[in-house]
């Protein structure tokens, strides 16, 4: 009994002992529980840790069924100077605590829960990141109770796991150019404040969604030491209902905050690289089809310098189909594939494609892996050598030896049985070659030895480029070639397209006549090339022995002389001076024989005659636009042509109805044509109109606007019919797109009409030829008419139509005049 006695005696005191301990320890923990002094050290903590001023709304504890705690209006400040008022903001924060924690001075939250955050990131041009928390800022500025947060510093905030639901995330990343917004569908993060915390993230944007799970090192928003600090996570990413990639990023990081001291494996495969550009803004990603990726990539900047360089220890690429269009026109290639197994191994390259429908194979090797990043990041100033082969269809190029460092030289062979050029041109059975020196660490550049030689050229010559050689340190061309034949018709293509008519052509005046022209580009490089060809093609049309000698200095070029000999001797000279804000261009043209299609497409104009047209004169004008050079040109100019083609539906337009019916619309063989004008105040003063065929002959005077192409042109043409005709004079107005002629009548406003009648003693008509051509000539020499002028007998005066009589010759006439809608 006495020992049952001892055992209750003993149980009611253990009992009350605990009472006693229960009841004090209730006290303790209501004190530590006070929501206004629980949030009081819960923000003096925060902002001791981050740096940063922290806004937290009212506090509420909840004891059951475990204890916790909800905040409402929580908010990070941003950075200073950061773009925003705060970094991160959310309507409510919900979390379970550890009771034991405060004890130890530690607000320990699990399960911490974020209703609605928003975050915003951004880095500088100069890499200033938001998301750099520093415990020694000034920013976090003391709470209202400023006692109070003295009393608390000692405080910390540890964090369990995380559950972030419906996040917006927007960044701003000026150091990169890249921007976009995203939303976090979910973010959980468990043994956040372990050593290997878990994170499962997922999201998505406007054009697709991702994934991304792993774990990384210990979670230390302040710390810089974290050397080997672990990465292993995987990415997924999604697009219009399929998966466009994945990526698995393993390795260690010393310096995640500020992405230093890396050593990264990366393995992922994308199935379009151009798909990536939606979860990524910014960025401009080439078209790339089935890529797969494997490299290791390490930090290799010094750790006391800011920023990072990546560098590559191994390297395995493949791909798909390549759109390199925008690289060089018209390539494609079928897949690519670089390897490098080490950082001292050679980089090797294989490919295989198509350029302008024509199959290509690439094989060769660079330098070692890590020459290539070298001389990348040196901008060539490092050597790296290379050894490339280019074959297929079109023909084969080498390239070999070492480009970049103090003196690179590279051999350079290729040859091409048929090589497709642009507009319909081809080069054939081409054989090229040339030797490449670079000094001064690519300041200078030598192309000597060069040769090029094919069906449709051939030629020798070197090539000197000085980067900063020229006026102010802009680069220098200077060289010679010599041809011994060029075929400019093959190489410019469209040889044999249709010539436009008077109603295709755009007129000169038309649009992009007001844009500014590049004269800007003649002060970005110096020159001084020597050209001599043996023999030239052009437009149908030999030339021979043709010199240039091409000087463009502080945004002045010369070209003296341009010479060479066709149907004439081509002689003058030509100067751009665009070293002022308003360019000059001035051209003396002693004779200038060259094909009237291409003068006429050039000025945009019909194709009115085809042959070999002369031009002399002397010419000068200024202006920055098309406009305003034909609004200032003065001068002098004269054109003519013997032996060539004319178009009868161009002259039927030009002349109406006292041409169309005789002419046709065909081309008609022109014996002689001439025009001489002056050139000033916008207009051309044309003293002297020439044209003779077997069934017209056109003589006249007349203005032309330089700008307006306005005509007033008065004419007479005499049109012939089987040794009858009529001479109408006409005058002609509209624009040179739009001739509107209409008979031009005397003082008293009747129409003279003269009468050529013919017979068996015919005798010529009177030949403008001679007159014509000698004007338009300027006095120079040049090619005579092989034919005789048309003949016929002169009714002996100019009879007004009133005046016909009903002769036998007088009715054939009016039958003519009637054909030709002359008389009704």
């Amino acid at each position: 009994m006495a020992q049952n006695g001892n055992a209750r005696r003993i149980l009611l005191g253990s009992v009350a002992a605990l009472v006693v301990i229960a009841g004090g320890a209730g006290l303790a923990v209501k004190s530590m529980l006070d929501p206004d002094a629980l949030r009081t050290k819960a923000i003096a903590a925060i902002e001791k840790q981050t740096g940063r001023k922290v806004r937290m709304g009212g506090l509420e504890l909840h004891v059951l069924p475990t204890l916790s705690l909800s905040v409402s209006d929580v908010g990070l400040s941003d950075m200073a100077g950061g773009a925003y008022t705060d970094m991160v903001t959310a309507d409510k924060l919900q979390a379970s605590m550890g009771l034991m924690a405060l004890l130890h001075h530690e607000i320990r939250l699990e399960d911490l829960k974020l209703v609605h955050p928003v975050v915003h990131l951004e880095r500088t041009d100069k890499g200033q990141a938001n998301w750099r928390l520093s415990p020694d800022s000034a920013q976090a500025t003391a709470t209202p109770d400023a006692r109070t947060a003295q009393a608390a510093s000692d405080w910390k905030v540890q964090i369990g796991s995380i559950r972030i639901s419906n996040a917006d995330l927007d960044w701003d990343d000026r150091m990169s150019g890249s921007k976009g917004k995203v939303v976090l569908d979910h973010i959980n993060l468990s043994d956040v404040d372990g050593a290997k915390p878990e994170i499962d993230v997922a999201g998505h944007n406007d054009s697709g969604s991702f994934t991304l799970a792993g774990h990384t090192g210990a979670i230390n928003l302040t710390s810089t030491a974290r050397a080997g600090w672990p990465v292993a996570l995987q990415a997924a990413f999604r697009a219009g209902g399929q998966q466009v990639g994945q990526m698995a990023v393993d390795g260690t990081v010393a310096d995640p905050d500020h992405m230093k001291g890396y050593n990264i494996s990366l393995d992922g495969n994308i199935a379009s690289l151009k798909a990536i550009e939606a979860f990524v803004p910014g960025l401009s990603l080439p078209d790339v089809r089935r890529l797969s990726l494997k490299a290791n990539v390490v930090d290799g900047s010094a750790a006391d310098k800011e920023g990072s360089t990546p560098l590559l220890n191994s390297l395995h690429l493949d791909t798909g189909a390549v759109d390199a269009g925008q690289y060089l026109s018209g390539l494609t290639l079928q897949g690519l594939s670089v390897d490098a197994p080490g950082p001292k191994d050679a980089v090797t390259i294989r490919s295989q494609g198509t350029w302008q429908g024509q199959g290509l194979k690439l094989s060769g090797t660079l330098g070692s892996l890590q020459q290539v990043e070298q001389a990348a990041l040196s901008h060539l100033a490092d050597p790296l050598p290379l050894s490339l082969d280019l074959s297929g269809d079109p023909g084969s190029l080498r390239v070999a030896g070492t480009l970049g460092g103090s003196r690179a030289v590279v051999n350079v062979n290729a040859s091409a049985g048929k090589l497709p050029l642009p507009n319909g041109a081809v080069i054939d059975h081409l054989e090229a070659s040339t030797h490449l020196v670079s000094e001064d660490n690519g300041a200078h550049f030598q192309l000597s030895d060069i040769a090029v030689k094919s069906t449709q050229v051939s030629l020798k010559g070197a090539l000197d480029l000085s980067v900063h050689g020229g006026h102010a340190g802009v680069p220098l061309v200077s060289g010679a070639i010599d041809a011994s034949w060029v075929n400019a018709d093959a190489l410019m293509g469209n040889t044999n397209a249709t010539k436009a008519d008077a109603s295709t052509v755009t007129p000169a005046n038309g649009k992009g006549s007001d844009e500014t022209l590049p004269f800007d580009r003649l002060r970005k490089l110096d020159a001084d090339l020597r050209l001599t060809v043996a023999q030239l093609e052009f437009e149908g049309d030999e030339y021979h022995n043709a010199l240039t000698h091409i000087s463009l200095r502080n945004g002045l070029l010369k070209v003296d002389p341009l010479q060479a000999e066709g149907t004439g001797r081509l002689s003058g000279q030509f100067e751009v001076d665009a070293s002022g804000s308003v360019p000059t261009v001035s051209g003396t043209i002693g004779t200038l024989v060259l094909p009237a299609t291409w003068l006429e497409s050039k000025a945009g104009l019909s194709n009115m005659v085809q042959g070999a047209l002369q031009v002399v004169g002397e010419v000068r004008t200024q202006g920055n636009t098309a406009t305003e050079l034909r609004t200032g040109m003065t001068g002098h100019l004269g054109v003519s042509m013997v032996n060539g083609t004319v178009s009868g539906s161009a002259l039927g337009e030009l002349l109406g109805d006292a041409a169309r019916g005789a002419l046709g619309s065909g081309p008609i063989a022109l014996r002689c044509f001439g025009l001489h004008m002056n050139m000033a105040d916008k207009k051309a003063n044309v003293d002297t109109i020439g044209v003779q065929t077997n069934a017209l002959t056109v003589t006249g005077k007349g203005t032309v606007g330089m700008v307006s192409h306005d005509l007033d042109l008065h004419l007479v043409p005499q049109v012939m019919i089987g040794g009858t005709g009529a001479t109408v004079p006409l005058r002609v107005g509209g624009t040179l797109s739009s001739p509107r002629p209409k008979m031009d009548g005397g003082a008293d406003g009747r129409y003279a009409i003269g009468l050529l009648l013919g017979g068996s003693d015919s005798k010529a008509v009177a030949d403008p030829c001679p007159a014509t051509l000698k004007v338009a000539r300027e006095g120079q020499a040049g090619p005579e008419p092989t034919t005789a002028a048309p003949k016929a007998q002169s009714s002996g005066a100019a009879g007004l139509l009133g005046n016909s009589k009903s002769s036998p010759d007088v009715k054939k006439a009016a039958g003519l005049l009637k054909g030709l809608g002359i008389l009704k």
